[in-house]
C-alpha cells in the first residue's frame, strides 16, 4: 500500500517533512500519528490511514513534500497490498511527544542516574541543537552525536547535555575540553536551516522582495498607560487573568486603525488592489523555542480588554507547545511585534506580508523628561516608550505612518479614552 501526503488545508499545496514518528519494520494503527509537515503557517501532525507495517519510508526528514506525493509503502494488517482509500481527516496540530526508553547504566554510574530516551550515536552535525547548548557541549566534552534528545523534533536541549556530563549517558572520547591558550580554534559549525527557521528565513525574504520598507518612529509618554495597568492588573489577578500592556496597545491599535483604516489592509498581488479590512485581526509575534511565529488575536474591535488578555495568553501558550492550528496563524491584517521584555530603544520590523504595516512596542523605561503646564516648565520622572512603525511605501506614504501613529500615541498617553468609544 501507498502513503500519500493528504490535503492540508486551503491554499497549502506542500510542505516540509520535519520528522518520521516510525521507523522501517513498525506496526502502525489506524489514525496514529506518522510524521510531523511544516507548512508556511504551522507544524502539524498527520495521521495513518491504515493499520499494518512500515516496509519503506520514500520521504525524507527534510524534504518539501506536495501534496499526493508518494511518502511512505506499508503493508496493511493482513498482508493486503491494496491502496487505502479511506478519505484524509483534517490534520492536528502537532504536539511534540518523543518516545523514551531507559538507557543502560554506563559503567561506574550510580544507581540513581534517571532513565534518558534511547538514541544511536549519529554525527553531531547532523544534531539539532541551538548554539548555545553546541558551545556547552564542546566547553565540557560531551558529543552531542551520542545525547539522547527530549526537545520537539529531537532537538537537543542544554538539560540533555548537562545530563550527560553527569553519568546520563556516554561522554565524548575526546574528554574534557581544555582551557583556551592561544592554540587552534574549535572547527567551524554547520547548523542546517530547516523547519520553523527555514519558514522565517523564507517569510522574511518574501516580504523585502515584495514590499518597499520604510520606518517611523515616535516617541510616547507611558505614565498614565502604566498607571491603568497597574490598577487593572490586581483585579485581573483575582480573576485568574494575567494583564500585560498587549491588549491595552491592540485596542488603542484598533482605534487608531478605525481613523486611518489603509492601515489595517493587506495587498492582493493577483488583481493588484490594496484590500482594506473593516474587522480587527491583528497578529501579535511569539518567541518560541524553534523561531518566531504570528498567531492571530481575532476580532479584537468585540473583545474587553481581560477578553483579550486571555487570548494572548492562550495563544502563546499553544505556540510554545506547538498546538496552533491553521486558524490560529490566518486571517491577520496589521501585526504587532513587541521586543520590549528584551530591551532596546527601537527597531526596524519587518512587514508580515502580504499586510501593509507592523507596528513595533519597545521597552517603556522612566527618565526624567520637560514637562509643561501652564505655560511653565518643570522636570518630571516619567515613564517612556518609543513606537516604531514599518509600511509597505509601494502602497501607503510616509504621512500615512506619521498620522497614524501620532493618533495611536495620543491613546497611549490618554489611555481611559480608550473605554469610552465603540472599540
Amino acid at each position: 500500500m501507498e502513503f500519500r501526503l493528504p490535503e492540508l488545508g486551503e491554499g497549502v499545496a506542500e510542505g516540509e517533512l520535519v520528522k518520521w514518528r516510525v521507523k522501517v519494520g513498525d506496526t502502525v494503527k489506524d489514525d496514529q500519528p506518522l510524521c510531523e509537515v511544516m507548512t508556511d503557517k504551522a507544524t502539524i501532525e498527520i495521521p495513518s490511514h491504515f493499520s499494518g507495517t512500515v516496509v519503506e519510508l520514500v520521504a525524507k526528514e527534510g524534504d518539501i513534500v506536495k501534496v499526493n506525493q508518494l511518502m511512505l509503502k506499508g503493508e496493511a494488517a493482513g498482508g493486503s497490498s491494496q491502496a487505502v482509500s479511506k478519505p484524509a481527516e483534517a490534520p492536528k496540530a502537532a504536539a511534540p511527544a518523543p518516545a523514551t526508553a531507559p538507557a543502560q547504566k554506563p559503567a561506574g554510574a550510580t544507581a540513581a542516574a534517571a532513565p534518558v530516551p534511547a538514541m544511536n550515536a549519529r554525527p553531531s552535525a547532523d544534531v539539532l541543537a541551538s548554539p548555545s547548548t553546541r558551545k556547552l557541549a564542546r566547553e565540557i566534552g560531551v558529543d552531542l552525536g551520542v545525547v539522547p534528545a527530549t526537545g520537539p523534533h529531537g532537538r537537543v536541549l542544554r538539560e540533555d547535555v548537562e545530563r550527560v556530563s553527569k553519568g546520563g549517558a556516554p561522554m565524548a572520547a575526546r574528554g574534557p575540553a581544555r582551557p583556551y591558550n592561544g592554540g587552534p580554534a574549535a572547527p567551524d559549525e554547520r547548523t542546517p536551516i530547516r523547519g520553523m527557521r527555514k519558514k522565517i528565513s523564507e517569510k522574511m525574504r518574501q516580504s523585502k522582495d515584495k514590499a518597499a520598507h520604510f520606518t517611523y518612529v515616535e516617541e510616547a509618554d507611558a505614565t498614565e498607560l502604566v498607571r491603568l495597568r497597574t490598577q487593572a492588573k490586581a483585579i485581573a489577578e483575582a480573576r485568574g487573568i494575567k494583564l500585560t500592556y498587549l491588549p491595552f496597545i491592540l485596542k488603542a491599535m484598533v482605534a487608531a486603525c478605525r481613523k486611518h483604516p489603509k492601515v489595517n489592509s493587506i495587498y492582493d498581488e493577483a488583481t493588484n488592489e490594496l484590500v482594506t479590512r473593516h474587522y480587527f485581526n491583528i497578529a501579535i509575534s511569539v518567541q518560541t523555542e524553534d523561531g518566531l511565529t504570528v498567531p492571530v488575536v481575532k476580532n479584537v474591535e468585540q473583545k474587553t480588554i481581560f477578553e483579550i488578555a486571555q487570548n494572548i495568553a492562550d495563544l502563546v501558550d499553544r505556540a510554545r507547545h506547538k498546538r496552533l492550528t491553521m486558524d490560529d496563524l490566518t486571517g491577520s491584517s496589521i501585526t504587532l511585534t513587541n521586543a520590549g521584555s528584551i530591551g532596546g530603544l527601537f527597531a526596524t520590523p519587518i512587514i508580515n506580508y502580504p499586510e501593509v504595516a507592523i507596528l513595533g512596542f519597545n521597552k517603556i523605561a522612566r527618565k526624567p523628561v520637560v514637562v509643561t503646564r501652564n505655560g511653565a516648565e518643570t522636570i518630571e520622572i516619567r515613564d517612556w516608550t518609543y513606537f516604531s512603525i514599518s509600511m509597505n511605501h509601494q502602497l501607503l506614504d510616509g504621512a500615512d505612518a506619521a498620522e497614524f501613529l501620532k493618533t495611536f500615541i495620543t491613546y497611549i498617553e490618554n489611555p481611559a479614552t480608550l473605554f469610552l468609544e465603540d472599540l
